[in-house]
């Protein structure tokens, strides 16, 4: 998508990929999901720094993977950034493999006990954890948009970056009829979400987390 206001991070600018995902790992960190996955790691007295450190693997292995396919955007003065596909411009490949091959490239970064920590954790998650709900929810050769991370640089929020941030996205999905998709785990981004014309379609919980994913679509205007 080439898309008015922001800039597409290409593939080969690393460090420009590397310090977003310092930043939206940051940001990442006071997310539910991750602070009930990162839990796991309490047993192994794990610090918080190394915490973030992780957030912030997370969010390269999925720009690795994804700024291929010109997924990874940001505003010009880098007050916020946005992993977001067209389903059509992934070609051949689906978000599952995407996924996939992000999560290999994450326990690169995690050592032996964490990993052990993490992994089964990230398993009995796995039903709050849903990223593919659109393609059941899509017919077969419909577009659309999935919103795989958004944030904001924590000393920027409230200066208007997220309405410049999702703003070209959502007039490029009025102009060419697509729906837009996303999840949250809080009611605080669902009601900012609801801001801007997503309504939840689907709630999904668990007897073991305390947690909830919201499961978000925006209908094109």
């Amino acid at each position: 998508m080439n898309l008015p206001g922001l800039v597409t991070v290409q593939a080969d600018q690393t460090e420009e990929l590397d310090a977003l995902a310092r930043m939206v790992g940051t940001c990442f960190l006071e997310e539910m999901w991750y602070v009930t996955w990162l839990e796991a790691l309490d047993e192994l007295d794990v610090r918080p720094e190394r915490k973030l450190e992780i957030t912030r693997a997370v969010i390269q292995a999925d720009y690795a993977v994804t700024a291929p396919y010109g997924c990874v955007y940001t505003l010009p003065d880098r007050s916020g950034a946005a992993n977001a596909y067209l389903r059509s411009e992934l070609g051949d490949a689906t978000w599952p493999e995407l996924e996939e091959k992000s999560g290999m490239l994450l326990a690169e970064a995690l050592t032996a006990e964490e990993a052990a920590a993490l992994e089964p954790r990230a398993e009995k998650m796995e039903s709050l954890s849903d990223t593919s709900w659109p393609l059941e929810r899509a017919g077969a050769e419909e577009d659309f948009i999935y919103f795989v991370s958004i944030g904001v640089d924590p000393e920027k929020r409230g200066s208007g970056a997220f309405r410049r941030l999702i703003t070209p996205f959502l007039a490029h999905a009025d102009e060419r009829g697509l729906d837009c998709y996303l999840d949250c785990y809080t009611d605080r981004l669902e009601q900012l979400y609801g801001h801007f014309g997503f309504q939840t379609v689907e709630r999904r919980s668990s007897d073991t987390f305390p947690i909830e994913e919201r499961l978000m679509i925006r209908r094109p205007r």
